[in-house]
C-alpha cells in the first residue's frame, strides 16, 4: 500500500489537536552522522511501535517510541511538501500521529477512526487525506476524512468526512460492492482529486475517486471492474495514476488517464499479492513489489510496458521507498505479521536496501533482529532541507 510520486514526496525532499511527549534513544535528532546526511530513512516496525530512523550510510540514528503515545499498530507514514512534518497512520489505535520531523516530536494525534490505515498529504500541505477502513462488525463504515494542515500554526484538525457506501456513486452500484473501505490514496497532481483503493481483500477491492472541492466521488469502480486493493502511485508528469491489487493467486495493475478517471492500461505483475509500489527519482520508472513471491518489477511509466523483473527483493517485501542518491528501501514483513498474516509472513523483519540503476540487492537491514513481535511495514524517505 503505497503511494506518492515524484513531484511529491521524492523531490520534495485526531479527535482534535493535542500535546504529547517523545522518547528519543541512540542519539539526538542534531547529531554529526544525521547533520552531514541528505535524507533519512523512516522504517516503522508495526509489531512493536517503534520508528526507526537511519541515515544514508545506514546507521540509526533516531528511534522513536509510539508505545508511550498510546500508539497501536503503526502502519504507513508521509510527509509535507518540505518534510517538516510526518503522518503515521495506525489501525490498531485507530488514529493519526503527526510527527514534527525535525525534533521527532510528536505534535497532534487525531483519532479518525477504527483501522485508520493510510494518511497522506497534498502537494500544498493545505490538507491529508485518511484512508478508514472502519470497524470490522460495522458494515459500509469506511471513510475519507479530511485533515486541515496549518503548518505556519502548527495546526492539524479533521476536516470533513466521505462515509464511501454513502455516497451516490457507489448506491448506484452498491450491490456490486462487497465493501467500501479504503485503503490507500493519492492526490492528482493539481490536487484537485485523489484516488483510493478499497480493500483489503482482493474480492472487497476496487477505486474511487474523490473531489477534493465538493467531497464526493466523481467516479466508482467495483471490483468486478477494477481488481485494485493496495497501491496508488501518480507518475512524474502527472497524467497518470497507477493501482494494484493482489492476493495470494493474483497480482495486477491499473493505470489511469488523470483527465478522465478511465483506465488505460492493465496488466499481470509477473507475481502475487502486488503492494508496494514507487516511482524512480528521475520518474521514468514505476517500481512495485509482489509480496507472496518476493519479487519486483519494473514499469516503463510512459508505455506502461514491464521493462525489467528481480526475482528477490527481500523476504514478503511490503512498501517501497526511494532516495534521491537512486536506493529503493523496501519494508520486510516478519514471522508474526500483525496484519494480512495469511499472506505476509515474512522472515527477516526490516527493510531491504536495492540499488535502482544495477537492480541488485544491496543488503537487509533488522533492527529489531532476534525480537519475535518485529514485523515492519510503513517506510519513507524525509529530505533533510538546510
Amino acid at each position: 500500500m503505497q503511494q506518492s510520486a515524484i513531484t511529491r514526496s521524492t523531490l520534495r525532499g485526531r479527535a482534535g489537536a493535542l500535546g504529547f511527549g517523545i522518547t528519543l534513544t541512540l542519539a539526538a535528532a542534531t547529531s554529526a552522522a544525521e547533520a552531514d546526511s541528505d535524507y533519512e530513512i523512516w522504517a516503522i516496525d508495526q509489531g512493536t511501535n517503534q520508528v526507526h530512523i537511519y541515515n544514508p550510510a545506514l546507521e540509526e540514528v533516531a528511534r522513536i517510541d509510539l508505545v508511550a503515545e498510546g500508539v497501536r499498530t503503526a502502519h504507513m507514514v508521509d510527509f509535507t511538501a518540505d518534510h517538516a512534518y510526518a503522518f503515521i497512520a495506525s489501525p490498531g489505535s485507530g488514529d493519526v500521529t503527526v510527527i514534527r520531523s525535525a525534533d521527532r516530536a510528536v505534535v497532534a494525534r487525531l483519532a479518525t477512526g477504527p483501522r485508520t490505515h493510510m494518511a497522506t498529504a497534498s502537494s500544498d500541505d493545505s490538507r491529508a487525506i485518511a484512508a478508514v477502513i472502519g470497524a470490522p462488525d460495522t458494515p459500509g463504515d469506511g471513510k475519507l476524512i479530511e485533515i486541515l494542515v496549518d503548518t505556519a500554526n502548527e495546526s492539524f484538525t479533521i476536516g470533513r468526512t466521505l462515509v464511501v457506501a454513502e455516497d451516490p456513486l457507489v448506491q448506484e452500484k452498491a450491490e456490486r460492492f462487497s465493501e467500501t473501505q479504503p485503503i490507500c490514496q493519492e492526490f492528482t497532481a493539481d490536487g484537485r482529486h485523489a484516488y483510493a483503493t478499497l480493500g483489503p481483500e482482493l474480492g472487497e477491492g476496487g477505486v474511487v475517486v474523490l473531489d477534493l472541492e465538493s467531497f464526493q466521488l466523481v467516479a466508482a469502480y467495483p471490483v468486478d471492474e477494477v481488481q485494485a486493493s493496495c497501491g496508488t502511485v501518480r507518475t512524474g508528469n502527472g497524467r497518470h495514476m497507477f493501482v494494484n491489487g493482489g492476493s495470494a493467486d493474483v497480482g495486477v495493475f491499473y493505470v489511469f488517464d488523470t483527465s478522465t478517471h478511465r483506465v488505460v492500461h492493465q496488466a499481470d505483475t509477473r507475481g502475487k499479492d502486488a503492494h508496494g509500489v514507487w516511482p524512480t527519482p528521475d520518474g521514468s520508472e514505476i517500481w512495485m513489489v509482489n509480496r507472496v513471491t518476493s519479487n519486483a518489477v519494473v514499469i516503463d511509466a510512459e508505455t506502461f510496458e514491464i521493462t525489467a523483473e528481480m526475482d528477490f527483493v527481500g523476504k514478503t517485501p511490503d512498501i517501497i521507498a526511494m532516495s534521491p542518491d537512486g536506493r529503493a528501501y523496501i519494508s520486510l514483513r516478519g514471522p508474526e505479521p500483525v496484519t494480512m498474516p495469511h499472506v505476509a509472513i515474512g522472515e527477516t523483519p526490516g527493510f531491504a536496501v536495492v540499488d535502482v540503476a544495477a537492480r541488485e540487492l544491496i543488503e537487509v537491514i533488522q533492527p529489531a533482529e532476534g525480537d519475535p513481535k518485529s514485523d515492519f511495514h510503513g517506510i519513507g524517505v524525509r529530505l533533510i532541507h538546510d
